[in-house]
């Protein structure tokens, strides 16, 4: 595909919404809307091997509560692993002694263009939430176990939560291990 053109539709304090032009191999032109997102960091809590602490907190999208790592937007020209720190302490109140960037995802390519850098957070000291004014965060430890409960019951919606969850039980499979 070539890029003929770019027309911003929207422009939003969160996002932007554009219309792109392309022409693909058979020299047909076909637009598509994109939403513009600054990106975002994503960070599991863990307060020991075998507990993750998830956020629960309402989504005006799936007009529900739901059960996911803490995240936020990356603020211009903030560093991901500035932000997951920062989201951290904003939503949990924990600090991180330790965190380490696992993987980076594009969670809906088809419309969007945000990045969201998934961290994990360990040696976790408590502090004080700072919650930003819409934000109302219930806090809730997790095992492995439960966890595995939540997936499988189908009990889990929000897409970030369940990949980042799907990659360590896969990839860091010592995690939740007695």
């Amino acid at each position: 595909m070539i890029q003929l053109n770019r027309e911003q539709q929207y422009k939003g304090p969160l996002f932007n919404v554009t219309r792109v032009t392309l022409e693909n191999a058979e020299g047909k032109h076909v637009s598509r809307d994109v939403i513009e997102h600054p990106g975002a960091a994503c960070v599991v809590p863990m307060i020991d091997k075998d507990t993750v602490l998830l956020v629960e907190q309402w989504r005006i999208g799936a007009k529900r509560a739901l059960w996911e790592i803490p995240a936020g937007t990356l603020d211009p020209g903030e560093d991901p692993l500035a932000c997951a720190a920062r989201e951290l302490e904003e939503e949990t109140g924990y600090k991180a002694g330790k965190l380490e960037h696992l993987f980076t995802m594009y969670p809906s390519p088809g419309i969007l263009d945000e990045k969201m850098h998934i961290f994990i957070a360990t040696e976790l000291t408590k502090g004080e939430q700072k919650l930003d004014d819409d934000e109302e965060i219930v806090l809730k430890p997790f095992t492995f176990r439960d966890l595995r409960i939540q997936l499988k019951a189908n009990n889990i919606k929000d897409g970030k939560t369940i990949a980042t969850l799907g990659y360590l039980m896969v990839f860091k499979p010592w995690l939740g291990k007695e």
